[in-house]
């Protein structure tokens, strides 16, 4: 296991349907049996409404939740996508499950400036850097920076936001 990932303990304990605009999938929520991870681990099951990666991807959580849990799926699994319904059906009758989970911490930088104009926000910060006249966000992934100038700025903040991404789940 590469040094960033970790194991943990934790017992599956929600599963709630999400529908947003054009998006079916499952919230799904996990409570970690050591003290070290306070609050709980949460993660989503994207479940369509087509056969794209990230759908097939969420199909594959939905899976291995119910592997571990020893539930048989009835039928073809891909009949799960795009109705979020049945999936959340039978990992109801996973709840209380220890499942051991493979997770690895991220973050993700985010810079917020507040103007005579408005609030401008800029994520997937890779650094800021100040000059004279302009504050240059450099982001990510190849992404342009944006330069914000700085004589209209009137507050500035750089949040980072964490959490921890879910790669594996076995049984416990």
């Amino acid at each position: 296991m590469p040094p960033a990932l970790r194991r943990v303990t934790a017992t599956f304990d929600r599963v709630v349907p999400q529908r947003e605009t054009g998006s079916v999938g499952l919230e799904l929520g996990f409570r970690p049996t050591s003290s070290r991870f306070d609050g709980s681990l949460e993660d989503f099951a994207d479940l369509g409404p087509e056969r794209t990666i990230s759908a097939v991807a969420g199909l594959g959580k939905v899976l291995r939740i119910l592997r571990a849990a020893r539930i048989a799926v009835p039928g073809d699994p891909f009949d799960l996508l795009g109705d979020a319904e049945p999936a959340r059906a039978l990992l109801e009758r996973a709840l209380g499950v220890r499942l051991a989970l493979e997770v690895r911490p991220r973050s993700q930088l985010r810079f917020s400036a507040w103007t005579e104009d408005g609030v401008e926000t800029v994520d997937h910060v890779a650094d800021v850097l100040e000059s004279d006249d302009h504050f240059v966000v450099m982001r990510r992934d190849g992404r342009f920076p944006v330069r914000v100038a700085r004589k209209h700025v009137v507050r500035r903040r750089t949040d980072v936001e964490r959490w921890y991404e879910i790669l594996g789940v076995e049984r416990a």
